[in-house]
């Protein structure tokens, strides 16, 4: 499982990074309009595979997986699931996708007042639910080999959004938290 992940992280931010979306753009001419909609099913493909293979792993549960537990496991994914809902309304989920231009202007209104990467946020919180319905050994690896790569993909990810949007950015990145919203 650790591999399987570590492998997909790699080619997930390697295919992200602009000097090989240039390498591509050069190679595909008119075609490279596709190569967001390629990668985005690159990603979900990848993400289903080990899931799967995370699923078809014995192992016994290493804690109960019923009542508060289930509830919570469910509250935490559904939860998840409308984060990331509610960021692709900031985002424009056509863009985000590669069915449609990406957004060019820099935009912090929404979830994004709150968040910088509500994505990420979502992922945990479904992660956090996948761990409760399923709490054995194979899937905390998952987790955990999520949870590890989430520092490097926010950090690669501001990278490109520091370089592309500049002070901007910089001042919105100081005053908006990365995953948890403040409270106060």
């Amino acid at each position: 499982m650790v591999l399987g992940w570590c492998i997909y992280f790699i080619l997930h931010s390697v295919l992200a990074a602009g000097p090989v979306k240039e390498v591509f753009k050069k190679r595909w001419g008119k075609s490279f309009r596709y190569y967001r909609l390629g990668y985005v099913l690159f990603s979900a493909t990848g993400v289903l595979l080990l899931l799967f293979l995370n699923s078809n792993i014995p192992g016994g549960y290493v804690m109960e997986r019923e009542g508060l537990a289930r509830y919570l496991s469910l509250l935490f994914a559904a939860f998840g699931v409308i984060v990331i809902k509610v960021a692709f309304r900031e985002y424009g989920f056509s863009g985000f996708i590669g069915l449609a231009e990406e957004r060019k202007s820099f935009s912090s209104q929404g979830i994004l007042k709150s968040v910088r990467h509500p994505i990420y946020s979502g992922t945990i919180l479904m992660m956090i639910g996948y761990w409760l319905f399923s709490p054995n050994i194979p899937t905390l690896v998952s987790v955990l080999c999520v949870f590890a790569y989430l520092p490097v993909g926010i950090y690669l990810e501001e990278r490109k959004l520091i370089k592309q949007f500049g002070e901007e950015y910089i001042r919105y990145k100081r005053d908006v938290p990365a995953l948890v919203p403040r409270l106060f």
